[in-house]
């Protein structure tokens, strides 16, 4: 497959981050080159912000802004106008006609973005993405198109000493619902807690690796001083 015909990944850095950055633009200026130095956060986190804006076409290859971006920051008062046209332009087969995001399904819709190139997870963290984007830019969406629940099952079997591995019918009974309401940004993580109601942790998406084992690390040690277990 040659460059011209590679599919480009839907924007999936998270739709805060997006909104953060585009303020900091307003406040600080365009510069000649959107690199990782101008934006904020962690080293993976960078790298999905700008690979994003490639996706969205507010930068070139040589992460040069286009004028897209320059009328994203530049609207003010007419920002939904402006990022319609920029979502109407990165998501043509939302937009081609091939379905109707006001009458359609989560299903239908995820399986969009892996025929766009999405997979595992990203499909999961570019309808986060998508969603709050098109919420923002008035974009008829129906109610039941919710991101789907980042599959869980293979981190669930390497974690256990925390227990059992749920089949498929005991994951969809348990975190179905639930699972749709991970606050954007933040990843889920259940703990199977013995006769009891599973545990629930929550952890930003963008964390790398060594940031996790720090997280992990402070859950511990607040769990311990909450019930006073001896370390």
């Amino acid at each position: 497959m040659n460059d011209s015909t590679k599919k480009v990944t839907p924007a999936y850095t998270t739709y805060k981050s997006f909104v953060n950055l585009i303020n900091d633009l307003r406040e600080n200026g365009i510069q000649p080159h959107i690199t990782r130095s101008v934006v904020k956060g962690s080293n993976s986190g960078k790298a999905m912000m700008t690979a994003s804006l490639k996706a969205l076409g507010l930068i070139d290859e040589d992460t040069v802004p286009t004028e897209k971006l320059s009328l994203l920051v530049n609207s003010t008062e007419d920002y939904s106008t402006a990022l319609n046209l920029v979502l109407q332009e990165a998501y043509p087969f939302l937009f081609d006609g091939s379905v109707d995001l006001s009458n359609t399904t989560t299903e239908k819709v995820a399986e969009k973005f892996k025929e766009a190139g999405a997979t595992g997870s990203t499909i999961t963290k570019s309808m986060h993405f998508f969603l709050s984007a098109a919420k923002e830019a008035e974009v008829e969406v129906h109610s039941r198109v919710k991101a789907p629940a980042i599959d869980r099952s293979k981190q669930t079997r390497r974690k256990s000493k925390l227990g059992e591995p749920k089949d498929e019918s005991e994951a969809g009974q348990g975190g179905g619902e639930n699972e749709s309401e991970i606050p954007e940004g933040m990843e889920r993580i259940t703990v199977p807690l013995r006769n009891m109601e599973d545990g629930v942790i929550y952890f930003p998406a963008e964390l790398e690796q060594e940031e996790a084992k720090k997280a992990v690390k402070m859950a511990v040690f607040i769990l311990n001083n909450f019930y006073g277990i001896d370390s």
